[in-house]
């Protein structure tokens, strides 16, 4: 039976322009969290700003992006952030690939998207002025994904999702689904991109009671303390190249990592908190180990989604715990917070560099464990694990998890 591959992989978000930067900054005990001042520009244009949103910190994006790859220059001027983060991640991704084929398809996603430029669209309707058509376009959730078939010329299937926070892994699964329908194609490139650090976004995630209202950094974001009250908002993009083993080994290209099996379990209990027993969590993680021919006991490695949500932790903890017990388990989002679209893809990565790299990040700001029974690193610790399961557990009731495994055993 055929397999599915990683051979490139893309990140720009809070920690580093690069992979390699992004990575080491995660090892170091680094933190994308900062203070946030609102409004962004000036109080004229948001004057209630002050008042209205309560947050006071976010994982915000806050890298350069003025300078591009020439292959990206051409309407670059016209790009929100967002979409310029998102194809910087894809151009480092197919680079580290070697890819050189039409045969290629899509899945570019966001969840929020151009929130730069809509709320200058805003701003124009408000005054009665016209907006820029090419800035417009990037209010597309489908614009990144576009911009991918004309800047590497790339010819096949072409789309977005929006899943709410499984929308990472739910592209992956369906890519691997694109491939199999379609023996043809070569790879698939899958991306997601979220700069959701603006007034509307926070605002909104404000009102639901998810966002973190701390007044201290250190328990802005803490994944699996007691003291976590809400998540962080977080931005970035992130990438990956999928292929068939054989199209990829026939090539000679570098394999990061297997996708051993992908699953998705949906049992709606609530609009934003999952059922709280965790039985579409540990529903969605047995299905993974059954496809993947594995018994739980052969996982090394948990990369969680854990939010640093009250409710969200513990049920992931417990799922884990029966399912897993006693092995490490490390949620990124009090680096990085919650990168939403593209937080099943960056922390995949992450954790396919743990089982490469024998080391393990830490679980930022973790000083009182909600629970016993796991191993929480919070320092970058040893780490041999040849199998690893990445969860991500979305809005709707909505379960998405993949088992990774390390290449070259």
């Amino acid at each position: 039976m055929e397999q599915y591959v990683i051979t490139g992989m893309g990140i720009h978000n809070g920690l580093g322009r690069t992979l390699n930067d992004s990575w080491k900054n995660l090892l170091a005990g680094e933190t994308a969290v900062k203070e946030t001042v609102w409004p962004e520009d000036n109080e004229d244009r948001f004057p209630r700003t002050y008042s209205a949103l309560k947050t006071k910190y976010a994982a915000r994006n806050l890298l350069p992006l003025e300078e591009c790859p020439e292959k990206l220059s051409y309407g670059w001027r016209h790009f929100d952030p967002n979409t310029k983060s998102c194809l910087l991640a894809i151009d480092e991704a197919m680079t580290a690939s070697g890819l050189d084929s039409r045969k290629v398809g899509a899945l570019v996603s966001t969840f929020g998207g151009a929130t730069d430029i809509r709320l200058k669209v805003f701003e124009a309707l408000d005054r009665g002025k016209k907006a820029s058509p090419r800035n417009t376009l990037n209010l597309g959730l489908d614009f990144p994904a576009a911009q991918v078939a004309k800047i590497w010329n790339v010819h096949g299937p072409n789309t977005c999702l929006n899943s709410a926070c499984t929308t990472g892994l739910t592209s992956i699964e369906l890519a691997i689904q694109t491939m199999k329908v379609d023996p043809s194609l070569d790879a698939m490139i899958v991306g997601g991109a979220d700069n959701n650090v603006d007034a509307i976004y926070m605002f909104w995630f404000q009102n639901l009671g998810a966002l973190s209202q701390s007044q201290e950094i250190a328990t802005a974001s803490c994944p699996w303390d007691r003291k976590r009250n809400g998540f962080v908002m977080g931005e970035g993009a992130s990438a990956i190249i999928i292929e068939p083993m054989s199209k990829a080994l026939a090539r000679g290209a570098t394999i990061y990592g297997i996708i051993r099996s992908t699953s998705t379990y949906t049992l709606f209990d609530s609009d934003t908190s999952p059922d709280p027993d965790g039985i579409g969590a540990k529903t969605c993680v047995r299905q993974a180990l059954d496809r993947a021919g594995l018994k739980a006991s052969d996982i090394g490695y948990v990369n969680a989604h854990a939010t640093s949500t009250p409710v969200g932790d513990d049920i992931e903890f417990n799922a884990m715990l029966e399912i897993t017990p006693g092995i490490p388990m490390v949620s990124n989002k009090g680096q990085i917070g919650h990168s939403m679209a593209g937080c099943g893809i960056v922390e995949s990565i992450y954790a396919i560099m743990a089982m490469r790299e024998g080391v393990t990040p830490p679980n930022a700001n973790l000083t009182e464990p909600l629970g016993e029974g796991m191993i929480l690193p919070t320092t970058a610790t040893p780490l041999d694990a040849k199998y690893c399961i990445k969860n991500s557990f979305g809005f709707g009731g909505r379960n998405s998890s993949i088992i990774l495994e390390r290449y070259g055993d």
